[in-house]
């Protein structure tokens, strides 16, 4: 009996995600260490893909959504994965799965929007960021369409069905305790997404002498990486010696044409050689910055934060209830260029530079897929199903 079954008596478990969880690049590299980090502790994992099958899913995207579209001149937040043709489909895949792996004692699902409640007495944990009415409420700020109405009604069934929902986030999962009645929702932390070797505690007296400005974020972020731009080229124009490097766009998604900018695209982490090229800019790197409104990259910024760099960013929601209204490890901007600017003056100019590169990696090193999936067990145990389940397996004293 190892360690984990001792503590959790936790031996299998099913986890469901979209994309295969054994590929690193799967969903920001979550599914991956999630189901390694359970693997590690000694827990037998099923690894099971709910992506939409991608035959039905290119042919609905490319035309029959876009048909629609043309004819009710909507342009909603939804796409084939959202539809009830999907959803019923994934149904009947956990419900295989469930048969296929009797043995599982719960169901987890890296995913809002699907559980096994239908076909398993086992518990469904739903672990995830937010929800599809979160982000019409929060990203979007207006009513969904009809068809995103139906998604958000198949989701809501879901979550209300589960027996366990985690979010990585403690404002989302405030509204979520509040919109589901549901009782069993709770936020246990959050995590840095490290797939590289320890950093050298060493590392604040050579980002001392950096130059480089860091910037990651697919195009989403676009409106924070121009923001960056602008300010980058005026404190170029005053003389300072900068280098700016994006990770998740290249050159021609923001029309720059500079010598001294660098943008690399997406960087797959699957692939060991740009692995090595990632880390080497995190640890290179004598700032990270986001500025767009209201998301500023949360995973790579506390990723960042693990490699001692400091963080320019907005006072958008999850960050500042995450780490506070004060941060001793860079600064709040407003989404400006002449805020950023003013920044990225005091990060170069800064006498304490070291102390807040310390500081960036002790507000994080406590969010490691270790602790993270210790305390996620140890809720799963306390469930009310599964202790049942316990005792429902349990052979009576007599009849050993």
């Amino acid at each position: 009996m190892n360690n984990t079954d001792q503590l959790t008596g936790i031996r299998e478990l099913n986890v469901y995600a979209h994309g295969d969880s054994s590929e690193i690049s799967t969903w920001s590299n979550v599914p991956y260490l999630f189901t390694e980090t359970l693997i590690k502790k000694g827990i037998k994992v099923n690894r099971i893909d709910i992506n939409p099958r991608p035959l039905p899913e290119k042919f609905f995207n490319r035309y029959v959504w876009r048909v629609i579209r043309k004819l009710t001149g909507k342009d909603d937040f939804y796409g084939y994965i959202r539809t009830g043709m999907n959803h019923a489909e994934v149904k009947k895949r956990i419900a295989k799965a469930v048969k296929q792996y009797p043995n599982a004692e719960a169901e987890i699902f890296i995913s809002f929007s699907h559980s096994a409640s239908h076909c398993s007495k086992k518990p469904s944990i739903l672990f995830g960021d937010w929800t599809i009415a979160y982000h019409f409420d929060y990203f979007l700020e207006k009513k969904p369409g009809s068809l995103e109405r139906a998604s958000i009604r198949r989701q809501d069934e879901e979550m209300e069905s589960a027996g366990l929902i985690i979010s990585l986030f403690p404002g989302i999962t405030r509204y979520l305790k509040n919109y589901y009645r549901n009782p069993n929702i709770q936020y246990i932390g959050n995590v840095v997404n490290r797939i590289w070797d320890e950093p050298s505690a060493d590392l604040p007296l050579s980002k001392k002498q950096s130059k480089n400005i860091l910037f990651i974020g697919s195009r989403r972020y676009r409106e924070g990486a121009l923001q960056l731009v602008e300010a980058f080229r005026q404190l170029r124009g005053q003389g300072m010696e900068l280098q700016l490097h994006i990770i998740g766009m290249k050159k021609e998604d923001l029309s720059l044409s500079d010598h001294d900018i660098f943008a690399y695209g997406y960087l797959d982490k699957g692939d060991p050689a740009q692995r090595k090229q990632y880390y080497q800019l995190l640890q290179d790197a004598r700032v990270i910055v986001n500025t767009t409104d209201k998301w500023g990259a949360f995973s790579s910024m506390v990723e960042a934060m693990y490699f001692y760099t400091p963080v320019i960013t907005t006072p958008y929601n999850e960050f500042v209830e995450t780490f506070g209204q004060q941060i001793p490890f860079g600064f709040y901007s407003a989404a400006t260029v002449v805020s950023l600017k003013n920044c990225l003056e005091n990060i170069f100019t800064a006498t304490d530079y070291p102390a807040m590169c310390y500081s960036a990696h002790e507000q994080v090193k406590d969010f490691t897929w270790d602790n993270y999936i210790d305390q996620l067990l140890e809720n799963i145990r306390k469930l009310p199903a599964f202790d049942q389940q316990k005792k429902d397996q349990t052979v009576p004293a007599d009849r050993i």
